[in-house]
């Protein structure tokens, strides 16, 4: 018997037609996949998916005012969608538009204080894949609200990110990290949200005690500054291991820079100028006289002015 609805060969078509956008989205044909979103919304003007798909679009584009429109048309359609909500809440967030982000987050259903400027909302400290379609780096922050987190190791210089700079971050999980027993889920980095003051510096380091580098951040703590050891912290993974879980299947070596310094400790420091960083090592290496300073420089600026 042939359906009495009227709408349903409306329906029939948007639904053909929002698997075929997500195929081409699948592929990374995102200008295809966008035509094809578009004429399934006018297919079915009623059905909030293609909206969704719209708003994913715009916003691994970084198309801020156009996620925006295209997740609050999700939500009209759809008000308990959500996934529309928290895409609403990280374009508003990258806008600026606190507002927008508040109400994104309540309707999400967290608890979100009265004020007009940044929401704070203690997320805890998760993993963040900086650059996720370069390098990957994969580093600890204190999440802001969902939507921001501030970095809290030093990133190595290639990454093009500082100690304390506060990142944009999909709400996606991507891969876990274990710390202890405890597991977190990685988040993708969407883009720079506010560059940190901190420069980044790097310094190669003699020391018949590596753990005495324990002193030498706990000196870098006093002036708000921070010390990685690279030789120790940094490991290149696989891309399965990257986005799954590193430490469930196979070991992986940490990296090796190529450098004359064999048997140095790579160390990277964050400070506000070389000034800042020098009086760091020099205080550790008075207090640590069996420990030699190979090599020292800046390798990135400060992103903002102090």
């Amino acid at each position: 018997m042939a359906s009495t609805d009227p709408n349903a060969r409306g329906r029939l078509s948007a639904r053909a037609l929002l698997a075929w956008a997500e195929r081409c989205q699948h592929r990374g044909d995102d200008e295809q996949a966008l035509r094809w979103y578009q004429r399934s919304s006018r297919a079915d003007p009623g059905w909030a998916p293609p909206w969704f798909g719209i708003g994913l679009i715009h916003k691994h584009r970084g198309e801020w005012p156009q996620a925006m429109q295209a997740n609050r048309a999700a939500l009209d359609r759809r008000g308990a969608h959500e996934g529309a909500v928290w895409n609403l809440g990280i374009a508003a967030t990258a806008l600026h538009d606190w507002r927008s982000a508040r109400e994104a987050w309540r309707r999400y259903g967290l608890e979100v204080e009265a004020g007009e400027g940044a929401p704070q909302i203690d997320c805890g400290m998760a993993p963040i894949r900086l650059d996720p379609h370069g390098r990957g780096e994969v580093v600890w922050c204190d999440r802001l609200d969902p939507a921001r987190a501030r970095i809290r190791n030093v990133p190595l210089p290639e990454s093009g990110h500082r100690y304390a700079d506060i990142v944009l971050n999909d709400g996606s999980p991507n891969g876990t990290r274990r710390v202890g027993e405890r597991e977190y889920a990685v988040f993708d980095q969407l883009e720079l949200w506010q560059a940190s003051p901190y420069a980044t510096f790097e310094a190669w380091i003699e020391t018949p005690d590596p753990a005495s580098l324990d002193a030498l951040a706990e000196r870098a703590h006093l002036d708000d500054g921070q010390v990685e050891d690279w030789t120790h912290s940094v490991r290149h993974l696989c891309q399965a291991c990257s986005l799954g879980d590193p430490d469930a299947d196979h070991d992986h070596p940490p990296l090796e820079p190529a450098n004359d310094n064999a048997g140095a400790r790579w160390v990277g420091l964050a400070a506000l100028d070389q000034a800042g960083a020098q009086a760091m090592l020099d205080d550790w290496l008075h207090a640590h006289p069996a420990a030699r300073l190979l090599e020292f420089r800046q390798v990135l600026a400060a992103g903002v002015a102090q």
